[in-house]
């Protein structure tokens, strides 16, 4: 790998301690059933806050269908799954993977390249799969991101990441 300069090694250090600072201390729900209060997001915020009550799966799911809009039933129910499909992939709280999923897809729209926002939680899970540990979410959006943005196809994108987070498992 070439040498990075030292302002893409610092723009690399701001991003990540944005991403971190966005995090608050939090306990996840330990079971798929657990029920997560579903209120009704009234403070218009663009983030899920550490102190919202909102069930992770319901907030992502009506951001997709536009800021906090209706959501059905299925949409809920596929979001939510992916949710707990990625916790064993990731180091962040469903919180954390709901915003950032929201923050990525939202990226991606405004370049013209949507994608659902379960089919992206799914794609990155499988990619963070291939690595044999838990990885950060928003690390694996940000290395996304930079591939649709460099207009690599979506398939191919997911491939690349999926050769790189591999190597992972030689040096363990």
């Amino acid at each position: 790998m070439p040498p990075r300069s030292t302002a893409s090694k610092a723009a690399f250090v701001l991003v990540t301690c944005l991403l971190c600072a966005a995090c608050g201390k939090e306990e996840r729900a330990s079971d798929a059933n657990d029920v997560i209060e579903a209120q009704e997001a009234k403070s218009g915020g663009l983030w899920l806050s550490a102190t919202d009550n909102t069930d992770p799966a319901l907030w992502l799911a009506r951001r997709e269908a536009g800021h906090d809009g209706v959501a059905g039933e299925a949409a809920v129910g596929r979001m939510r799954a992916a949710l707990l499909a990625a916790r064993p992939h990731f180091l962040e709280t469903d919180r954390m993977l709901a915003n950032r999923t929201a923050q990525t897809g939202k990226m991606l729209a405004e370049e013209g390249r949507a994608e659902g926002y379960a089919d992206l939680l799914e794609a990155l899970s499988n990619v963070a799969a291939e690595a044999g540990q838990k990885q950060t979410y928003g690390v694996l959006c940000q290395h996304y991101f930079n591939l649709r943005h460099k207009h690599v196809t979506r398939e191919d994108a997911l491939r690349l990441l999926s050769e790189r987070y591999r190597t992972q498992k030689q040096f363990r």
